[in-house]
């Protein structure tokens, strides 16, 4: 008579333990061995900015095992040149830098005979933001509004010559699909005479190395995607990072894009957009922000929120193969200076 009681509560210490154990995983990443390159942040030359990244580095591991191992700093509109000794050295050892353009309506800021010192400096790309012209030009602002301004050929080609990345371009922005054209972008014909634009220079310029900023904002629709896969088949130096991408995937068919990200692995950068923050509670937020997008590349749960948006996502469950590129296996090949410095960090590179 004495046995039925002690069956019962094993089975709930049992159940209970499982049910903790559930948990605890589905708040941990499963993959806590595989190291994360944000390739697209924006910390500026904000030193106490970049303190926080690696406070929030030290988060995630602690709370859910994932390890964001390293940043590319693309700056802002603040000069990353004046005070890059100051970031690398805040950075120890996991941030890396670029020069950046934030105006091309009236031609790049840095003339092409001054890419070499950049590069010998410590930069490791050129971050050019080519936005709509109705972001980038006051109203009745003249200047020539898309990224294939004749101007800016002089620059992307001693950019090729000398093999200087353009890291993290921004074309266009969001334009969804009939009925949810997002308010970034609504226009389809202005948002495709954009990414043409983008195209012409890929085609001037075959040797360019270029990482496109938001997967070239070719995200939005499963035609863009189709788009998308036409552009890194027909240009091999072409690649794409993920940043801000994530809370438009419910406006895409999930099979449709689970599988273009297995096809073009070796050309998706994992990225967040990610900028400053002030505080504690914030570097908390930021780190949870960072483990909704891993949730969303690595399982097939409902994920509540990404890292702009709380709209639900479909996770896409990509392979280990796969995330591993995503990840950093892809920036440690693409951008100068990266593997080198995973190496001196402890990380197995080869």
């Amino acid at each position: 008579m004495m046995k039925k009681p002690f069956l019962n509560c094993t089975l709930i210490f049992i159940f209970s333990l499982f049910a903790i154990l559930s948990a605890q995983s589905q708040d941990e990443t499963a993959y806590p061995d595989i190291p994360r390159i944000d390739v697209h942040t924006h910390a500026t030359d904000d030193v106490d900015a970049i303190s926080k990244y690696l406070e929030l580095r030290d988060l995630l591991i602690q709370t859910h095992k994932a390890d964001l191992a390293f940043w590319i700093n693309l700056g802002g509109r603040s000069d990353l040149v004046s005070k890059f000794d100051d970031i690398m050295k805040a950075g120890k050892g996991r941030m890396l830098c670029c020069i950046s353009d934030y105006r091309t309506s009236d031609g790049l800021k840095y003339p092409p005979d001054e890419l070499q010192q950049w590069l010998d400096r410590g930069f490791i790309g050129y971050k050019i933001w080519s936005g709509p012209p109705h972001r980038m030009m006051k109203p009745g602002e003249e200047g020539y509004p898309y990224i294939d301004n004749p101007a800016h050929e002089p620059t992307f080609s001693k950019m090729e010559e000398i093999g200087m990345l353009a890291a993290s371009i921004h074309i266009a922005d969001p334009c969804g699909p009939w009925g949810n054209r997002t308010e970034w972008l609504p226009d389809p014909v202005e948002y495709w005479k954009q990414i043409i634009a983008w195209r012409h220079v890929l085609e001037r310029h075959p040797n360019l190395h270029a990482v496109c900023a938001h997967c070239m904002w070719a995200i939005c629709q499963d035609g863009q995607i189709d788009y998308l896969r036409n552009t890194l088949a027909t240009f091999p130096n072409f690649n794409v990072d993920l940043a801000a991408t994530f809370q438009y995937y419910n406006l895409v068919n999930r099979d449709n894009l689970r599988s273009f990200m297995i096809e073009y692995a070796d050309r998706i950068l994992y990225g967040t957009d990610v900028g400053k923050w002030q505080n504690e509670e914030q570097t908390k937020q930021y780190a949870q922000r960072y483990f909704r997008t891993f949730q969303i590349l690595e399982t097939d749960a409902v994920v509540q929120g990404s890292f702009f948006s709380q709209d639900e996502i479909q996770g896409l469950a990509l392979p280990r193969d796969v995330l591993e590129k995503i990840y950093y296996k892809n920036a440690m090949r693409i951008y100068p200076r990266v593997k080198e410095c995973m190496g001196e960090l402890g990380y197995e590179v080869d």
